[in-house]
């Protein structure tokens, strides 16, 4: 049953979250600053099990069991990542709850479900389209109607959470917290640089903007390196296809069913897969497992998303384009972006980390 998770589920406060009082504040712990939580409504959601699980979902899915990264990055700190930039900017107390609950409907193996249930968008992912029926099943609306709050007011997709949510290029609440992430996962940013780039980063008027060009560059170039060696590279890609046939062949055979996908974590299911002795499933994760050393023959895969960011600057009054006013910022954009036109997967592609 899909609520058998939620039963299982021992709500604590573990890394990232300490209790300052059980009942009247919360002390969150952040890589942009500690925040003391009095509001009662986010109390009882930092508390919840929805946020729980999330937990135990990686933000780049089966990749972090592949690649050995310098810490864990999990769906549940990004999400209190998203919260805290909103905290910092003024969001008001529905965004900030969009924020904190905007991921909360990953499948596991996080964007794999968009693979696994074939859905193709790139305006939305399939945890989006499910998202207000997934609260639901947590009694997030519930939860939200005790303090006052509709559900409705908190949907991450509604279009009225601008400082959270916007499209590409921009910057958004959201793209600003995994961009942060990526640099530091990747080496090409540190503490130091993300601090300076908060500082130099505004938000006024439904618009994220840089009062500084060069914090600004650093930051693009961190989304444009992760788009095309990490996130939408032709490895990450084979990747999520072979995942999403292994969970595929594991609901035909009754192995796992589809409350699994949605309502379970990655570590659980990671392990039944490996424990199925289903050839088929396995032929798949030693692919995973072993992708460097394959020799792959040159295919068509399914592209992956541009998330290339071309930051607002404010330069005497007005807002600019980075790639208006920085020509080699424009010529690298542009060449990233055009590999997402047709994308074929080359003999040795692997993953940068």
């Amino acid at each position: 049953m899909k609520h058998r998770l939620c039963l299982l589920i021992i709500v604590s406060f573990l890394i990232n979250v300490s209790s300052c009082s059980a009942i009247s504040s919360l002390m969150v712990h952040t890589i942009y600053g500690d925040f003391t939580v009095t509001e009662p409504v986010l109390i009882d959601l930092f508390n919840s099990p929805i946020m729980e699980r999330i937990k135990h979902v990686r933000q780049y899915g089966v990749l972090d069991y592949i690649i050995k990264q310098k810490k864990e990055y999990t769906r549940y700190e990004h999400c209190v990542g998203v919260w805290a930039l909103l905290r910092m900017y003024g969001a008001t107390l529905e965004e900030q709850i969009a924020g904190l609950l905007h991921d909360s409907s990953h499948t596991v193996f996080s964007h794999v479900g968009d693979v696994l249930f074939d859905h193709q968008s790139d305006k939305s992912s399939y945890q989006d389209d499910i998202h207000e029926w997934y609260l639901q099943q947590y009694n997030v609306d519930a939860l939200l109607a005790h303090h006052n709050i509709a559900l409705s007011a908190v949907l991450h997709k509604s279009g009225t959470h601008v400082m959270l949510e916007r499209d590409l290029p921009d910057i958004c609440a959201d793209r600003l917290e995994y961009n942060l992430q990526a640099g530091l996962l990747t080496s090409m940013l540190t503490i130091d640089d993300i601090t300076a780039i908060l500082q130099d980063i505004r938000y006024a008027h439904g618009q994220w903007f840089f009062v500084n060009k060069e914090s600004a560059k650093q930051l693009a170039l961190v989304s444009l390196f992760n788009t095309e060696h990490v996130w939408s590279s032709p490895a990450n890609q084979y990747i999520y296809h072979w995942t999403a046939d292994a969970l595929s062949r594991a609901l035909t055979i009754g192995l796992l069913t589809i409350d699994d996908i949605h309502f379970s974590t990655d570590p659980i299911i990671w392990d039944k897969l490996w424990i199925s002795n289903d050839e088929c499933i396995i032929e798949c994760l030693d692919k995973i497992v072993h992708y460097r050393l394959l020799e792959q023959k040159k295919r068509p895969i399914s592209k992956g998303k541009f998330r290339g960011l071309n930051p607002l600057i404010q330069e005497n009054d007005q807002l600019k384009r980075l790639t208006d006013i920085d020509t080699e910022y424009y010529q690298e954009y542009n060449r990233v972006k055009e590999q997402f036109t047709c994308l074929l997967l080359m003999p040795h592609d692997t993953l940068h980390w």
